[in-house]
């Protein structure tokens, strides 16, 4: 199997931002554009001298002129090619004011009695131009409706982008946790996620869009961990019984704060909808006896039991301030003992066929070589996790 190695960094949200001022700009010399060319055939209805109405087009293709320099300079750097559509509209209603400058020459100088096709008469050939003026005017708004619509978007990802790093940031600063652990849980989450749907377990759930949004939430599963002390956080020894009932909180807290983050955003969040879950349900157990809410089997989300082991793996095989590392194999045996009491046993079967890439993963992003060889292992409750 091949997996993708994203960062929390770099899998969120989009470098590109459309200035809705030039878009303004271009709707409403395209709107100017589209009147003067009515105002011209009133012109013309009223025997308009050749120089008013040479004057009235040289002013028309000027202002297309504009539009469509507004829109070069839009355009600059992006690929779009929403963009490259709405430049080739501005560019023919350039070319369309210039023709018809041309044809009011030839209409100046043709015989009266001149006809073009379909037996139109020559002083009534400038009513064809309305035709291709009307689909370019249609064609211009259409296409930057869309653009202002694909803006809204951009800044919407742009503001979750920047929320998702602000939270980002606020987990690691309360926790002893690297950049590395972040991109070797996500790694570990991917994983197992794509094994569970090559088994046919949960695979209408698994799709590709839940398992980017479960990567990209995997960051914030501890962000509560901003409201326990550092005493009880950074604590060498055992914690004591009332030192474990704060140390739970971390689960709620972090719930707490991610629905904040989507209230202060004013609307709902793929991102920070399944972290919220993965949050709240990352210590819940399989058979009932985790927390908060001790929600058991299938009652707990399934991005929060793909996280859970994700997260127990890589705690056990990392060194901790109140532990020292465990071997792969002697994680993996953890694992296989705690499945269907702690832990969703398909996940853990999932962990157990992928075994041999999580030791790879684990080797190569290393927090400081604390993956040992074979070794004795100092055993510790994997509740701690």
């Amino acid at each position: 199997m091949k997996y993708r190695h994203t960062s929390a960094h770099q899998s969120v949200g989009f470098d590109l931002n459309i200035a809705t001022r030039s878009l303004d700009i271009v709707v409403a010399l395209s709107a100017v554009i589209f009147v003067l060319n009515f105002a011209f055939e009133v012109l013309q209805s009223y025997g308009a001298s050749f120089s008013h109405r040479a004057l009235m087009l040289g002013f028309i293709a000027t202002l297309g002129l504009w539009a469509f320099i507004e829109c070069l300079l839009l355009m600059k750097g992006q690929a779009k090619q929403v963009f490259k559509i709405l430049l080739a509209l501005l560019a023919i209603q350039v070319v369309l004011s210039m023709t018809r400058a041309g044809w009011l020459y030839v209409d100046l100088h043709a015989p009266s009695s001149s006809q073009l096709l379909l037996g139109i008469p020559h002083n009534k050939w400038h009513l064809l131009f309305l035709i291709p003026y009307i689909f370019v005017f249609l064609g211009i708004h259409k296409t930057v409706v869309g653009l202002f619509s694909l803006n809204e978007r951009i800044f919407a990802a742009n503001k979750e982008k920047q929320m998702l790093i602000a939270l980002n940031a606020m987990a690691m600063a309360r926790d002893n946790e690297t950049g590395n652990h972040i991109l070797r849980t996500q790694i570990y989450a991917r994983m197992l996620a794509q094994r569970l749907r090559e088994m046919g377990y949960h695979s209408d759930v698994l799709t590709d869009d839940f398992i980017d949004l479960m990567v990209k939430a995997a960051p914030l599963h501890d962000i509560g961990k901003v409201g326990v002390p550092d005493a009880i956080l950074h604590k060498k020894g055992a914690l004591t019984p009332d030192e474990w009932v704060i140390m739970k909180t971390h689960t709620t807290i972090g719930e707490s704060i991610l629905t904040a983050a989507v209230n202060k955003m004013g609307r709902s969040d793929d991102v920070l909808d399944k972290a919220i879950m993965i949050a709240g349900g990352h210590h819940e157990r399989w058979d009932g006896s985790g927390y908060p809410r001790g929600l058991k089997e299938e009652a707990i989300p399934l991005a929060a039991r793909i996280m859970t082991v994700a997260d127990i793996y890589d705690a056990l095989v990392s060194r901790r301030v109140y532990k020292a590392s465990w071997t792969h194999e002697e994680a993996v045996a953890e694992i296989g003992k705690i499945s269907g009491a702690q832990l969703d046993p398909h996940v853990a079967m999932a962990f157990e066929r992928e075994a041999a890439q999580f030791r790879r993963i684990a080797m190569e992003l290393a927090d400081d070589g604390s993956v040992r060889p074979l070794s004795a292992a100092i055993v510790v409750e994997s509740s701690l996790t």
